[in-house]
């Protein structure tokens, strides 16, 4: 019966709900380009809806704000990076090969876009507590990430010289640092480069953050 009735609502060949999925993805990429290019603080909701071509009275069919669209933007940008970067680090046999798929993978998305850099490193900041959090959290699963597939690869038994909890924040967290550097076009160095130096500094970390578990004797 609903979808009978929902048939029959179809204009333009699209259904009520298919319009307003496709509205939201308009909305979605006018976020991306607005806030990746004048930033958030010079973004208004009216400038979103133009953007889009959508009036501004369906903004709010799917957003409550322009916070709640940024943080929609931002967690459609970091679920990309992680699903690009899992795919890519599924064949690695190696921690070098491992460190530098991923981070091929993440930092092409994100140099490649200047504007998904900028939203994931810069706008996204102290905009609000709900971000702060997800920003947190988005962190800390990276590193979860990184360590878990660190170990995998690593296999045997081993015991950590080095938190592994420390260790892997400390190296993400240089990872976004560099990012805001680069978007501020405060580094002599290309995505290639910075990739590579990266790699580097993964790797020797991960060997000396573990150790072989010695055999009974």
């Amino acid at each position: 019966m609903a979808a009978a009735v929902e048939l029959q609502r179809r204009y333009r060949g699209a259904t009520a709900s298919e319009r307003r999925a496709e509205r939201r993805e308009r909305l979605l990429e006018a976020g991306l380009e607005l806030f990746g290019t004048q930033g958030f603080a010079n973004t208004t909701i009216r400038a979103v809806c133009a953007a889009a071509s959508v009036n501004s009275r369906y903004f709010y069919e799917s957003f409550t704000d322009r916070e709640d669209l940024l943080f929609a933007v931002y967690q459609r940008l970091v679920t990309d990076i992680v699903k690009s970067t899992t795919e890519a680090t599924a064949g690695a046999s190696t921690i070098e090969e491992q460190a530098r798929a991923g981070l091929q993978a993440g930092w092409r998305i994100l140099t490649e876009d200047r504007r998904k850099a900028k939203v994931i490193a810069l706008e996204v900041v102290g905009v609000s507590e709900r971000l702060e959090r997800l920003r947190r959290d988005t962190r800390h699963a990276l590193a979860d990430l990184t360590a878990r597939n660190a170990q995998a690869i690593s296999g045997g038994e081993y015991v950590f010289r080095l938190d592994p909890v420390l260790t892997t924040r400390s190296l993400i967290g240089a990872v976004v640092e560099i990012l805001v550097d680069w978007i501020n076009d405060d580094l002599d160095a290309g995505a290639e480069e910075i990739v590579e130096h990266f790699t580097a500094l993964f790797t020797a970390v991960t060997y000396a953050a573990i150790e072989p578990r010695s055999s009974p004797g």
